[in-house]
């Protein structure tokens, strides 16, 4: 009868891990873990999701195996085991959507769109990416991680940590520019110049027949000691302070800051941009022409001159059309 009360208990014991280590059988489910959660809230989380029999099984998992757990949003579908849930948190096997980072894109414009899709939110991501930390564990002299973010189709998953994001694009541009970087040291430029310059000329033309052109006319300005009146730098300082509405006026011309380009010479202090690989390559191959001013044509394109009296009656012509 002793033995019999002693191996009750153990019977039981034993028959609830069972138990609890049986799988369960789901339809497709998403279940979104934030980062940030604890271990014993996500094996609740996952508990009440109806994908674990008990939130023990997930948590003993964890106490043997103590593996790093990864949020993020994940897709379970058929019979599902403890294990196999650890395991797929464990490696990071998340759904993932499809983001589309276009050319040209600022640091601002890419928190909106991480933020748009709930892969992280837009404050959290600028955090990191104006860091002056952060860019110089990338080995970066510039304020923040502006230009060094690739443009390009990316495939993350939601609640993904701003520095994964920063990582990958970053990893992106690297591997994109490795051949136009071998350059750099034969035309005297400094990576942060080279993309600054790149950064201009992507958000001054889509035309790529005008790239070259607009490179052409930043050397040439450079070269002359003129100031390089970009608008876009303008368009920059402004979204920096928060006060830019759609609309560059001659008043913001005239604002005292360090991205403002008609206010100081030389290059701003980084990118305003994350600039595509033709603007980059067109920063490293300027045309060969003497053209100084440039000024839109009214039908997306420029009209350019390399004297400014024509400058300004192309300015005249502009602005009859």
């Amino acid at each position: 009868m002793r033995y019999i009360k002693v191996l009750i208990p153990l019977f039981l014991v034993g028959a609830f891990l069972v138990y609890s280590f049986l799988p369960v059988k789901v339809e497709k489910k998403t279940v979104e873990i934030a980062y940030g959660t604890s271990t014993y809230d996500m094996a609740i989380l996952l508990y009440k999701q109806g994908l674990l029999r008990n939130p023990l099984s997930f948590l003993f998992l964890h106490s043997i195996n103590r593996k790093k757990l990864e949020a993020g949003e994940y897709e379970f579908e058929g019979f599902v085991f403890p294990w196999s849930i650890y395991e797929k948190i464990s490696k990071g096997f998340k759904k993932l959507y499809k983001i589309t980072i276009p050319e040209g894109s600022d640091l601002y414009d890419i928190a909106l769109i991480l933020e748009e899709n709930r892969i992280c939110s837009s404050e959290d991501f600028l955090k990191y990416a104006l860091s002056e930390e952060v860019a110089k564990k990338y080995g970066f002299k510039t304020p923040n991680m502006e230009g060094f973010l690739f443009p390009d189709t990316y495939f993350f998953s939601k609640n993904t940590h701003p520095i994964r994001i920063i990582d990958l694009m970053h990893k992106n541009f690297l591997k994109k520019t490795e051949e136009l970087r071998e350059s750099l040291k034969e035309k005297n430029l400094s990576l942060e110049e080279w993309v600054t310059i790149a950064s201009m000329i992507e958000k001054e033309t889509a035309k790529a027949e005008e790239k070259p052109l607009v490179s052409a006319v930043i050397y040439n300005r450079i070269k002359k000691g003129m100031k390089l009146q970009i608008d876009p730098t303008v368009i920059y300082a402004l979204k920096r302070r928060g006060e830019w509405q759609g609309k560059l006026t001659l008043k913001h011309l005239a604002i005292d800051d360090p991205y403002n380009t008609y206010y100081y010479y030389g290059l701003p202090p980084s990118p305003i941009c994350n600039p595509g690989f033709e603007s980059l390559k067109v920063a490293l191959e300027p045309a060969k022409v003497d053209y100084l001013y440039f000024v839109a044509d009214g039908s997306g394109g420029h009209y350019f001159s390399s004297t400014y009296s024509d400058h300004i009656s192309k300015v005249k012509l502009y602005r009859r059309r």
